[in-house]
């Protein structure tokens, strides 16, 4: 007797879940006609195009004669000569020298001028126990 009321539930609960998630259709909304469309634009005509001239003023070339640029390195020459170092560490195809290489490019970014981060002695302290390419011995 059990089972059948629980088949019975279960068949009533299997048939009536679809129309209960599904509901009623709905119905489509109206689309308003907006009216016939809009004039092309009128298309332009040709117009002739004159060069321009730049007109800077007479002594505009004494002042671009007077400012200096600065033509100097984006890097100072110590963080030159460590990226240099670490592009040479790079080039041994050694996969260790290349793993210090690797932190080498990270730390130059942060040496100031004096050439003196404490990461960077670290580094230096790891690579006095290999042997180094020429660019890497004066550091």
């Amino acid at each position: 007797m059990r089972s059948t009321a629980r088949r019975a539930l279960l068949l009533i609960f299997t048939f009536s879940m679809p129309l209960l998630v599904l509901g009623c259709p709905k119905k489509p909304v109206p689309v308003v006609d907006a009216g016939e469309p809009a004039a092309p634009a009128p298309t332009p005509s040709v117009t002739d195009l004159a060069p321009l001239t730049e007109d800077a003023g007479e002594d505009a070339g004494e002042d671009a004669a007077k400012k200096k640029k600065w033509v100097g390195p984006a890097v100072n020459p110590n963080q030159l000569k460590i990226k240099q170092c670490c592009n040479e560490l790079r080039a041994t195809h050694d996969p260790l020298l290349g793993s210090f290489a690797a932190q080498c490019d990270m730390l130059a970014a942060q040496v100031g001028p004096g050439g003196s981060d404490p990461a960077f002695a670290q580094l230096r302290a790891i690579l006095k126990t290999q042997k180094l390419p020429a660019a890497c011995s004066g550091l």
